[in-house]
């Protein structure tokens, strides 16, 4: 493989990472801050590195002979009246919930299935909050949804992915965590309150709000202001549930 093949080849392989490799990490780090002195002394002993290390671990493995079938963990489907379509085990929060029950007998588990089970749920949790990771039978094929970024094309799918570089430009985990990370306890007991699949119903009612925010084919920077702060805020809202509600499932498995 040539030189300029191989950076073609990383460059796609970045672009279609869901959330953005900074989003991503970013989450991870926050729920890093969450928490308990106990769960972050076992993820180190198991991971060796932080969770933001391998908070993208899942894109660039899922194309592998080993783990091709992780390919479809990273989305949900929810139909027209907003009940939870499984895919046949093929959604976020099915696999979220199946790791989530193999993990509470962790100390029979051996370590490689451990580690696994880490990296997946880093990815996954933050993954299904992304706003363009639930999926409606009933709305637009992603391929066929475009949108304009200072007249530059980009698909609806990949706005969103990118949404919390491309809205915080320059932020650095630090920065995200530093400016957006403030809820009180109690504001986010209520968030992680319940199962992914709860969490994903949230998500399914929720969510619908970004089509119409940004119509097919429109030009974002010339959306009005109020739109443009709230594709900001959805962004923000999202990356939080994402960050708390993982360090929730962590904390939860290495409680004892």
């Amino acid at each position: 493989m040539t030189l300029a093949i191989a950076v073609a080849v990383v460059v796609a392989t970045l672009e279609v990472q869901a959330w953005g490799r900074d989003g991503h990490s970013a989450i991870a780090y926050m729920a890093e801050q969450h928490l308990t002195p106990q769960a972050r002394e076992k993820c180190h002993h198991y991971l060796r590195h932080s969770l933001a290390y391998y908070a993208s671990w899942q894109d660039h493995w899922r194309f592998t002979d080993p783990y091709k079938e992780i390919h479809y963990w990273h989305t949900s489907k929810v139909d027209a009246h907003n009940n939870l379509l499984e895919n046949g085990g093929r959604a976020a929060y099915v696999q979220i919930e199946r790791i989530r029950k193999e993990m509470k007998d962790w100390r029979s588990l051996d370590d490689s299935t451990i580690v696994v089970n880490l990296k997946l749920l880093i990815h996954m949790v933050g993954d299904m909050h992304c706003p363009s990771h639930t999926s409606y039978p009933d709305q637009p094929a992603y391929k066929d949804y475009n949108i304009y970024c200072s007249g530059k094309k980009t698909g609806f799918h990949k706005f969103w992915d990118a949404s919390p570089s491309y809205l915080h430009k320059g932020w650095t985990c630090e920065d995200f965590h530093r400016n957006i990370d403030t809820m009180t306890r109690r504001q986010i007991a209520k968030i992680v309150k319940g199962t992914a699949d709860a969490w994903e119903r949230v998500n399914g009612a929720e969510m619908r709000e970004v089509y119409k925010l940004i119509p097919h084919d429109a030009e974002y920077t010339a959306l009005p202001e109020q739109d443009r702060k709230r594709a900001v805020e959805i962004c923000e809202l999202q990356m939080l549930r994402g960050a708390y509600r993982l360090a929730y499932v962590l904390n939860e498995i290495f409680k004892e």
